[in-house]
């Protein structure tokens, strides 16, 4: 059994509001390359294939355009819905299923794996957990009454009952999209979903199963504190500047029904590098100027009362600087006005204020910059 285990493509996604399709095109096209080359049994996405519960046309086109590729070259695939997931799935799944794809929009009792042989004739079941959100993981019944009590306790049971159903005479992998406790977090993820609240324990994870895929966590990694080999293959690429040098690719996993597994990391090249460059505001253009054609580029600008639209000024010379972001000395950050000093002072001051420390401030935050003077003053600012 041959496998190609990713997650976390987030298709939509936009880097400093920079859309990605092109990026995207390009890492699924790797994804779609590497499982002819590597002679896949199967493609497991385990979650999160999009950014936004209702994706853009194009981000559907890119997926779809996806599956429907793979199975036209004989390859099957393995969906599961995540968290940023929304009913995409539930219109297309009997479309997909058409090819050669299995998906898995949400947690059930019922339908909960897929069965094939291998190209070697070994037959393989993949149990799937979709993301299973809180108010569906207490309504599930497919476990008896045995699912209750707090989130993780209620996970864990359902992948007991799920782990039960396994027959030993398969080769068994599971996929999930799920927060393992002791996980290596990224900056990335939604912090709500990663919170200790949702972490399931890495021990209630199957240890029947040749192999566990999982999805959610956007830093590829092994949980050591498995039953048996658990990882998640991480996001396909770097969601935000904080992932600067996180390496990003897809798990390839054989097994057979000996025993024998090796799980190999394989790095995917169409990922973006991403930098974070710091520069005086006396010698950016030298600073950023080596990171031109490697990428996109975040400028960390150190001045505490930089000139008039610096910022459009370095976007304009550094077009691969999508982001600037003005550091200040401590002195000067610690220098910030007290409520007692801003009820004697004008809103139109304390804007102007406002945008020495966030330059970046839409109309939006103003707004709301308008509405807490108000509130903490109780000034009229209609005045």
């Amino acid at each position: 059994m041959r496998l190609l285990h990713t997650a976390d493509w987030h298709v939509g996604s936009t880097l400093a509001g920079l859309d990605r399709f092109g990026e995207t095109g390009e890492l699924l096209d790797e994804l779609f390359a590497a499982a002819q080359t590597e002679k896949v049994d199967a493609v497991i996405v385990a979650g999160d294939v999009f950014d936004n519960p209702m994706p853009s046309n194009i981000s559907q086109k890119l997926v779809f355009d996806f599956f429907a590729r793979l199975s036209g070259a004989g390859i099957r695939s393995v969906v599961l819905a995540g968290n940023h997931d929304g009913q995409v799935f539930v219109p297309s799944k009997s479309l997909l299923s058409l090819g050669t794809a299995a998906v898995f929009e949400k947690p059930s009792g019922e339908q909960y794996q897929v069965g094939f042989r291998s190209r070697a004739d070994e037959p393989v079941v993949v149990t799937a957990l979709p993301y299973p959100h809180e108010r569906v993981v207490m309504k599930l019944n497919g476990a008896g009454d045995d699912v209750q009590g707090d989130y993780a306790s209620s996970v864990s049971t359902f992948i007991r009952w799920l782990a039960g159903r396994m027959d030993a005479s398969n080769l068994n992998v599971f996929a999930a999209h799920l927060m393992i406790a002791g996980a290596q977090l990224t900056d990335t993820e939604r912090p709500m979903s990663v919170s200790p609240f949702f972490a399931v324990p890495a021990q209630s994870l199957p240890s029947s199963t040749m192999y566990n895929a999982l999805g959610h966590v956007h830093r590829h990694q092994q949980l050591v504190k498995a039953p048996t080999r658990s990882e998640y293959s991480g996001s396909i690429f770097r969601v935000n500047f904080s992932e600067e040098g996180t390496p990003k690719g897809f798990n390839l996993v054989d097994a057979d029904t000996k025993g024998n597994l090796t799980v190999q990391f394989c790095e995917l090249n169409s990922a973006i590098e991403l930098h974070n460059v710091e520069c005086a505001v006396g010698d950016w253009a030298s600073g950023l100027e080596p990171y031109r054609n490697r990428g996109f580029t975040k400028a960390r600008i150190h001045a505490d009362d930089p000139p008039f639209n610096l910022q459009g000024e370095i976007r304009a010379v550094c077009p691969w600087v999508v982001k600037v972001e003005f550091l200040h000395s401590e002195a000067a950050a610690t220098t910030r006005p007290t409520i007692e000093a801003l009820a004697s002072t004008s809103l139109e001051t304390v804007q102007s204020m406002y945008r020495a420390y966030n330059r970046d401030a839409t109309e939006n935050i103003m707004k709301v910059v308008g509405e807490l003077f108000q509130e903490v003053t109780h000034a009229d600012t209609d005045a």
